[in-house]
């Protein structure tokens, strides 16, 4: 699997992939593409010719930046060029260039939502083409495009990338890359793989990628899908329902969390229980994404690749949360905690087994991708786990025989997940839209939260950004009390919204 043949003499040089292969650190759906048709000719009689130009020029632009991507986006993340060059800002900018225009037609009224009929197409499967008379469709179609371009954009920071002096062509014939030492037929290449190390530096730009990629599928829930008609949000296609946004803002945040734990295990000022935290809500995270996906009523073969990602990520945080809880319990006092320890770590052991499966098992399902080297918090725990539960076996048969095994695997503890998102918010409509003719703001996409939303956001999270792991400030007496009063205040809402309900 993930093969790559390339040779001096085939072309004079090496091929693109064998500079760069598509690894998957962030796996990325196939994106949703517009499809050419003529707004200056559906709109017309409905704006002005100037505005509707530019609408058709914009979208057309945005048609053109995908196709310029090629069918590398089929199967396969697209790949940035050595010098960093890539269409996918261009494509980025062009979106964002085309909301406030598009938002005119949804908050200006009845008369503008539904005249144009906007078709799309997956470009994993060509033939889900669909189209809707419904000018919300088209709002949400560029929101998930822009999310699952920003994943995109976290998995190419996360491919490590050789510098231009390591390089060596003549070291790329008959080069192949797998998910062990790396062979080639009739060569073996022992100096292949020497660059497979990312920056922290790439590590923090990913986390805020995510966390961006993130806030668009989050404005899709909040502020434009509660304002769509509810027969519209009925003929929705399957990639932009409610559960498949909510599915791909935890697999977003689920990945962030990732690499804050991955900073938090190498760092010497995180303790185990800052470390078992991150680990827990890792798993909240991912457990969630899970749930989510399974209601998806996704094509088969696009349904079940990506099913199967999140199982293989969540059976990683799964083995990585029950070691941290094995070790902390270590640390206690309690009736039979040794026993529990042990219990943990055999069930650390066993998800990391599972792990593993579901990793082969994804590489190998169409469409093929080619998984990446152990790397970060599972790089840590690859041998560190079934080391720790011999050792652990060892001493409590020496030193503890009177403690029994529990019936049952200790339950993980439970956090709210600390790290979210800052929200997107959609630009205000273009100004032009205020000389057409028959133009009211007549619609709201603000997302209307509860209270204690509002109030909760307020309050800082509880843990800092491990990624710039340093010496903490102190606490101040005055930031301590508005952070009780506003937790306090947050409660007594939201109960009371509770007993009303």
């Amino acid at each position: 699997m993930g093969c790559i043949f390339s040779s001096d003499a085939d072309d004079g040089g090496p091929s693109e992939n064998s500079v760069n292969p598509s690894e998957v650190y962030v796996y990325v759906l196939g994106l949703r593409e517009p499809k050419q048709i003529d707004l200056t000719e559906k709109l017309k009689g409905t704006v002005s010719p100037g505005l509707s130009e530019k609408m058709q020029s914009l979208r057309s632009k945005i048609i053109t930046l995908c196709g310029r991507n090629g069918s590398g986006m089929k199967m396969k993340p697209q790949r940035k060029s050595l010098d960093g060059d890539s269409g996918d800002l261009d494509l980025e900018k062009a979106l964002n260039d085309y909301l406030p225009l598009l938002l005119g037609l949804v908050i200006g009224g009845d008369k503008f939502n539904s005249v144009v009929e906007f078709p799309w197409t997956n470009v994993v499967d060509e033939k889900k083409d669909t189209s809707m008379a419904s000018v919300y469709y088209e709002l949400l179609s560029v929101l998930h495009l822009l999310g699952v371009l920003a994943l995109q954009e976290a998995n190419m920071c996360l491919t490590p990338k050789p510098r231009a002096d390591e390089y060596n062509s003549k070291a790329t014939e008959g080069m192949c890359f797998a998910l062990h030492p790396v062979y080639a037929f009739g060569r073996y290449l022992s100096s292949s793989l020497s660059w497979h190390t990312v920056s922290d530096e790439s590590k923090r730009k990913s986390i805020k990628i995510l966390l961006k990629a993130a806030s668009y599928f989050e404005c899709a829930l909040k502020a434009v899908l509660p304002n769509t008609p509810e027969d519209t949000k009925a003929k929705l296609p399957a990639d932009l329902t409610e559960t498949m946004f909510r599915s791909l803002e935890q697999q977003a945040i689920g990945q962030a969390v990732d690499l804050q734990l991955g900073f938090a295990v190498v760092s010497g000022k995180a303790s185990l229980a800052v470390k078992r935290r991150l680990a827990c809500e890792h798993v909240e995270v991912w457990d969630e994404a899970v749930r989510k996906l399974r209601a998806v009523q996704l094509g088969e073969r696009v349904r079940d690749k990506q099913l199967l990602y999140v199982k293989w990520k969540l059976a990683e945080a799964k083995a990585a949360a029950y070691y941290f809880h094995s070790q902390v319990l270590d640390e206690g006092c309690g009736k039979n905690i040794h026993a529990q320890s042990l219990s943990c770590m055999r069930a650390s052991h066993a998800y990391l087994k599972e792990s593993q499966k579901a990793r082969n098992e994804f590489g190998n399902m169409e469409p093929l991708t080619k998984v990446p080297p152990l790397w970060g918090t599972m790089k840590y725990l690859y041998r560190r786990i079934p080391r720790e539960r011999s050792s652990k076996r060892r001493l409590l048969r020496e030193n503890y025989p009177k403690e029994k095994m529990p019936r049952k695997t200790p339950k993980l503890p439970e956090f709210p997940v600390a790290l979210s998102a800052d929200p997107f918010h959609l630009p205000p409509f273009d100004p032009a839209w205020k000389m057409e003719s028959g133009f009211e703001v007549r619609a709201s996409l603000t997302a209307v939260l509860p209270v204690y939303y509002t109030l909760k956001d307020q309050i800082p999270p509880p843990i800092l950004d491990l990624s710039r792991a340093g010496p903490a400030l102190p606490p101040s007496a005055v930031t301590d009390m508005y952070a009780l009063v506003s937790l306090a205040s947050v409660y007594e809402v939201w109960w009371k919204d509770v007993k009303r309900d």
